[in-house]
């Protein structure tokens, strides 16, 4: 994974996907509490992340991993 903070948008969704371990689906509704289709849209690439969310994403891929 490259430097978070210059990412894409769909880049960043994909990679607090992944690093969660969840499903996209399961991520939408358990994390970030949105319709999987706006979820969708933004690993698209369709629709930009809002400011607030891309921040958390930031925020939650710069915490140390659980091991």
């Amino acid at each position: 994974m490259g430097d978070p903070g210059k990412m894409s948008d769909p880049e960043l969704i994909r990679a607090a996907i992944d690093a969660s371990g969840l499903s996209a689906r399961k991520y939408a509704e358990m994390v970030l509490v949105r319709d999987e289709r706006t979820v969708r849209r933004w690993l698209a690439g369709d629709s930009p992340i809002p400011k607030i969310v891309r921040e958390m994403l930031l925020a939650e891929l710069a915490k140390p991993k659980r091991g």
